[in-house]
C-alpha cells in the first residue's frame, strides 16, 4: 500500500498526535484508508522497532501494552521526509500510496482532506470489490476448468486490469480491451 519504507513515516505521523500502541496505529490506519488497507502486526511492529532503534520513538509499558511517542528527531525525520516529499512533488505530496493514487499531503491526506468527504463512497466501493472478488472465485469455479470459459473470464480480468491501469493514467487500453458500453462486461 505503501511506498518502499513509507509505512515508518505513515506510523511517526499517527504519533504526532499522542502515544500510542502498535495495534491501535494499525486500526487507525484500517479506519484512514476505509478499509482498503490492513497493515499486519508482522509489518507494523519490526517498524516500531527499527524507528526505536534509530531513537525516532520510544516505548514504554503501560497497563501490559508497549506504548510509542514520538521523540524530538523522528519528529524532525519526519519533517524532512515531508519537507523532501514537497519540494520533489509540490504542496499535495506524491502520488497515493506507492506509486499509484491520488495527489494529498501525506499517505492520507491532512486536515480537511478529500478523503474524509470521500469516505461513504469509499466504503462503497470496499464492499463493491469483496464482491468482485466473490464473484471472481465463483466463475472460476463455474469454469468447471473448461478452456474457453477460463479464457472468457481471463479475458473479462484482463480489460477489467486494463482499464484500472488507465485511470491511474499508467497507460492507454489498447482498442480491443476498451469496453462497450456502461451496462457488464459480459455474462459468464
Amino acid at each position: 500500500m505503501f511506498g518502499r519504507g513509507d509505512l515508518k513515516y505513515a506510523l511517526m505521523e499517527l504519533l504526532k498526535e499522542r502515544p500510542k500502541h502498535g495495534y491501535e496505529m494499525i486500526k487507525e490506519l484500517e479506519e484512514k484508508s476505509s478499509g482498503f488497507y490492513t497493515p499486519s502486526a508482522g509489518a507494523v511492529y519490526p517498524t516500531l522497532q527499527m524507528l526505536e532503534d534509530r531513537e525516532w520513538v520510544t516505548s514504554e509499558t503501560q497497563e501490559g501494552k508497549k506504548v510509542y511517542t514520538l521523540t524530538d528527531a523522528g519528529r524532525a525525520a519526519l519533517e524532512e521526509h515531508q519537507s523532501r516529499e514537497q519540494s520533489e512533488f509540490g504542496p499535495r505530496g506524491p502520488r497515493g500510496w506507492g506509486e499509484h493514487g491520488h495527489h494529498h499531503r501525506g499517505p492520507f491526506g491532512g486536515p480537511g482532506s478529500a478523503w474524509r468527504e470521500a469516505k461513504p463512497e469509499l466504503v462503497a466501493l470496499r464492499h463493491e470489490s469483496g464482491e468482485v472478488a466473490r464473484l471472481m472465485r465463483a466463475a472460476v469455479l463455474a469454469s468447471g476448468g473448461d478452456r474457453e470459459r477460463l479464457a472468457r473470464l481471463r479475458a473479462i480480468v484482463e480489460r477489467t486490469k486494463g482499464e484500472l491501469n488507465e485511470f491511474l493514467g499508467q497507460g492507454e487500453m489498447p482498442p480491443s480491451s476498451r469496453p462497450m458500453g456502461d451496462g457488464p462486461v459480459e455474462n459468464l
